[in-house]
């Protein structure tokens, strides 16, 4: 659930997410049994019953401001599995584990990346020399002898991906020039940083609900405050999911560039209003059945979410038995 008003009052009935909107009284009531995590965005009410059945049923509560900034959440510590996450450690010491991880996880994100920009050719048709970087780096996975290696692959690929987007947006306003994160500078930027911001907040109760550890992964390394696991893991997201919502938001006018503000540090930021549109946005991908599991040959549709969890207990599966190929990638196919 993503609460993105601060007029209004969360709380429990009958099992039920009971969503009172203080301004004229209205009540809305949501299965509390259907909710895998709840997003506040400003200062809504939130009652201390919903809180603790959260608990107790492992739902995370998240907290960002108005405008997206995240402040931190709520989560039960009963999830935790110490011998799992033990397994996972030692996994994440293992050089051929984490190069067969590696391998797979950036070759879904540059195939979903070049199937992206592909995809929009009613806009722009790119010719084969401009997606050069793309395809280089995807065909030279298989010779790279180390994970620092697999990343500059990673990274000429991510260079020329961000030159190639901006063709693709039909309001020229929003063109920019390659990815600018911290802080972004400029709209489009602005909100591929608060997009991807909230998958990987969503990741990383997902990991945490499954007994895994966010904090060590295969691909990314360790470093402070960062969920490492969840990096990997929203990889192969981010062109079909959110960078594709971003664009489509923007071609079809309902953003404009006044929705974005300058602050004090040259950072540019979505009102709140536009933060909104954009979260509704994104939920809605998240809430859509779709087909993840093509390269496996399961066509059945499925919510970000479920499949999601399904994702999460193959890694599982590919930790338990130090196979990293019992992980399969998301490789958008979206005909």
């Amino acid at each position: 659930m993503y609460i993105t008003e601060s007029n209004l009052k969360i709380g429990l009935s009958n099992g039920q997410v009971s969503v009172v909107n203080t301004t004229d009284g209205e009540r809305r009531l949501y299965p509390l049994n259907d909710v895998s995590g709840i997003s506040l965005f400003g200062k809504p009410q939130l009652s201390t019953q919903l809180i603790r059945e959260c608990l107790s049923r492992n739902i995370p509560v998240l907290f960002y401001s108005d405008d997206g900034h995240y402040f931190g959440y709520i989560s039960s510590s009963e999830h935790i599995d110490p011998i799992r996450q033990k397994k996972q450690i030692y996994m994440a010491d293992d050089s051929v584990f984490c190069m067969d991880w590696s391998r797979n996880i950036i070759h879904a994100k540059i195939a979903n990346s070049i199937t992206l920009l592909e995809s929009f050719s009613d806009i722009y048709k790119f010719l084969p020399e401009e997606l050069n970087g793309l395809n280089h780096s995807l065909a030279n996975l298989n010779i790279a002898s180390s994970i620092e290696e697999l990343l500059g692959f990673e990274g000429n690929a991510a260079r020329n991906y961000f030159e190639c987007l901006p063709k693709l947006l039909t309001n020229q306003g929003f063109a920019f020039s390659g990815r600018s994160s911290r802080p972004p500078k400029d709209p489009f930027n602005s909100m591929l940083s608060y997009g991807y911001s909230l998958f990987y907040r969503n990741i990383i109760g997902a990991i945490e609900r499954h007994g895994l550890h966010p904090y060590f992964a295969f691909l990314h390394k360790l470093r402070f405050g960062h969920a490492a696991l969840a990096s990997d893991l929203i990889e192969e997201y981010r062109a079909p999911l959110i960078d594709k919502t971003i664009i489509d938001l923007v071609n079809s006018g309902s953003i404009e560039i006044e929705d974005f503000y300058e602050n004090e540090a040259g950072a540019i930021y979505m009102t709140k209003s536009a933060a909104k549109m954009l979260t509704d946005c994104l939920s809605e991908v998240i809430a859509k059945n779709q087909s993840y599991f093509t390269n496996i040959n399961d066509r059945k549709a499925y919510g970000f979410q479920v499949m999601l969890d399904m994702k999460i207990n193959n890694l599982i599966d590919a930790i338990e038995n130090q196979d990293a190929g019992l992980y399969q990638p998301f490789i958008w196919d979206p005909t």
